[in-house]
């Protein structure tokens, strides 16, 4: 447990499924990403759910953090069950994948977002102070 910011670059699947790990139950706000076509490049920012700092029983609450997620070599973004035109939208990240070449999003609801990639980099950082939280994401069996 440490309060550096968590910093990961994705190089492979395997650091694709690293980057799932700790991005599970992040909360995707529609009006925080942005797709730049002329760059090929996608931002997204999240509150993160700081399942690699849980709480110890002195701490006794659970975290969020705000992380940045940079991907370049974008080619094309797809939605599917999401509107991508409503601002006030909340999307649940449950997991992400790479089958090539696109990188897939699924989100509660059924909602997914595909992005096409090629000569692809994903970098994720937090940023700012993370504030404390009563409720811890459960997942049905």
């Amino acid at each position: 447990m440490t309060n550096e910011p968590l910093k990961l670059l994705a190089q492979d699947t395997d650091d694709i499924q690293v980057m799932a790990a700790v991005l599970q139950d992040a909360i995707a706000p529609i009006c925080d990403m942005i797709y730049h076509a002329a760059e090929k490049s996608f931002v997204m920012v999240v509150q993160r759910f700081k399942w690699d700092d849980v709480p110890s029983e002195e701490k006794g609450c659970f975290e969020r953090i705000n992380c940045a997620l940079d991907i370049g070599g974008v080619e094309a973004v797809q939605f599917m069950g999401i509107n991508p035109n409503d601002p006030a939208a909340m999307l649940d990240l449950l997991t992400i994948s790479y089958e090539e070449p696109y990188l897939h999003f699924l989100f509660a609801g059924e909602g997914r977002m595909r992005l096409k990639l090629a000569h692809w980099s994903l970098k994720l950082r937090d940023f700012g102070e993370s504030w404390p939280t009563t409720h811890c994401p459960r997942h049905a069996t």
